[in-house]
């Protein structure tokens, strides 16, 4: 049943006064949440009140808030959610947390409630209110002590949303239900559950039918794979999914392959051809590496975007109606920030953001167990009568690896022993390639204190630093860590 719901996140600066030591001293009664009870809840029907946080840290100001607002107006449905954030100006974490909560929200008529917040969250607000297509009014206030003779308390920004093709098309067989029924599956089976997460959000996204999704990632993690189920799970199952890799075409190659060309506008153009945005007319269409593109190509895509209209090389412009899936491995931002990339078109892609994991975070039983999946999957595809037999040996060495190649380097090993090993005989380590058992620096040691360093290292550089994120990844306390390298210090 759909409700009409006031969603707004707690201000910590001006929800709550302080004392004279600069604990806490209690709510507001003039800060941006109880002023907008007491002066325009009523006048808005509004139904329930969800008031955000985004630390855990401030779950006893939360409930002090809600404590007050529930004595003031008895009756109104009034809750706190924590919705939480390891960092409040983040735009990417906070754009994909909201984004999330309002998708799971779809059903209901929401109120967003602008003024409280960091200028990041009310950015998100939006973003999310102009792309996403759901049914979302922006609402700012101003504090009464500070009202004019004549001007509004309340506002609501009206926003242009017709330049973003994200009307919310949701299946038939959803409505009412507001989540697909089917469990996610990868590759013919139920998800294991290091990609569980990502595959359920992929199921809000697919729900709305026009919003862009933009898959970051590292090569070979499946972001093809992701896309073809955001199409499969989506209203426009039925039509076409095409893929295009934007990486190594110049600029005249990928124009014309996208938006395709008339006869005689070039050299060799001997006939009309249509590009892939008209060939998936009604469909997804996947561009792969989009981070490549050049500038000029940037522009075109962008009006596709914006306006929902192509120009093929040499002809007029046309109507399509296409959903856009990109991906990239490339930072984006930090290629915006060089002027590399369009911010524009980087918001414009970046509606929906999707990132399956590098396989080297799976949990070890997830790898094992994806392993012997992808056994059974090769024998089965390459029409071998039995399975692959590894030597323990053999396997620890594959579930040790990192893949920096990710799935895709696994499912390429895999063909390759199944291609040149006896099915009867075991795969012993002299069978895999080089890099999985030897050191990756020639002439480094094959000591086992080298080999754990050497590793530990890789694994912190590939982490960026961030001790946090490689302890993880290790399975190891990150204490643990941090006196492993202060040995590998003292060494040096």
């Amino acid at each position: 049943m759909m409700a009409h719901l006031l969603v707004s996140w707690i201000a910590r600066n001006n929800d709550f006064l302080t004392n004279e030591q600069g604990g806490f001293g209690g709510v507001n009664p003039q800060g941006p949440n109880a002023d907008f009870h007491q002066h325009y809840f009523a006048a808005e029907d509004l139904e329930q009140h969800i008031l955000l946080y985004a630390d855990a840290r401030q779950e006893n100001h939360a409930e002090h808030l809600v404590a007050y607002l529930r004595r003031q107006h008895p009756g109104r449905d009034i809750s706190a959610e924590l919705l939480p954030l390891t960092d409040v100006i983040d735009l990417a974490e906070v754009k994909t947390k909201v984004e999330t909560w309002l998708l799971a929200h779809r059903e209901d008529e929401l109120a967003l409630f602008f003024s409280p917040g960091t200028s990041i969250m009310q950015l998100a607000w939006y973003i999310c209110h102009t792309t996403l297509g759901l049914r979302t009014r922006l609402l700012q206030t101003r504090a009464s002590r500070h009202l004019v003779k004549g001007q509004p308390g309340l506002t609501e920004m009206q926003e242009e949303r017709s330049a973003t093709p994200v009307t919310a098309i949701i299946r038939e067989k959803q409505l009412g239900s507001g989540r697909v029924t089917e469990p996610a599956q990868y590759q013919g089976h139920l998800l294991p559950p290091a990609l569980k997460a990502v595959y359920e959000r992929a199921d809000l996204v697919a729900q709305t039918d026009k919003v862009t999704v933009l898959i970051r990632g590292e090569s070979g993690t499946g972001k093809e794979q992701l896309a073809r189920y955001v199409h499969e799970r989506s209203a426009r199952a039925g039509k076409p999914f095409l893929a295009l890799n934007c990486a190594a075409l110049t600029d005249s190659v990928l124009e014309s392959r996208l938006f395709g060309y008339q006869k005689g506008a070039f050299t060799g153009a001997d006939k009309n051809t249509a590009g892939v945005f008209e060939l998936a007319e009604g469909g997804t269409l996947f561009l792969d590496e989009i981070g490549d593109i050049s500038p000029a190509v940037q522009v075109a895509l962008l009006r596709a975007l914006q306006e929902g209209e192509i120009q093929p090389v040499g002809g007029a412009p046309r109507r399509v109606n296409v959903r856009v899936v990109a991906a990239t491995n490339a930072p984006l931002e930090a290629r915006c920030r060089e002027d590399r990339f369009r911010w524009d078109l980087y918001y414009r892609l970046a509606v929906a953001e999707l990132e399956p994991p590098p396989l080297r975070d799976w949990p070890a039983a997830e790898r094992e167990a994806l392993l012997d999946h992808l056994l059974e999957t090769k024998r089965v595809d390459l029409a071998r009568p039995i399975q692959l037999r590894l030597a323990a040996p053999t396997r620890q060495l594959l579930l040790n690896y990192a893949f920096p190649g990710n799935i895709r380097e696994l499912e390429n090993l895999l063909e390759t022993l199944y291609v040149f090993q006896p099915g009867e005989e075991l795969v012993e380590p002299a069978a895999l390639p080089r890099r999985l058992y030897e050191p990756t620096v020639a002439g480094s040691s094959l000591r086992l204190a080298d080999v754990e360093r050497e590793h530990l290292l890789r694994v912190l550089a590939l982490k960026n630093n961030v001790k946090r994120q490689a302890a993880l990844t290790l399975g190891i306390d990150e204490r643990t860590l941090a006196a492993k390298l202060r040995s590998y210090e003292q060494l040096s």
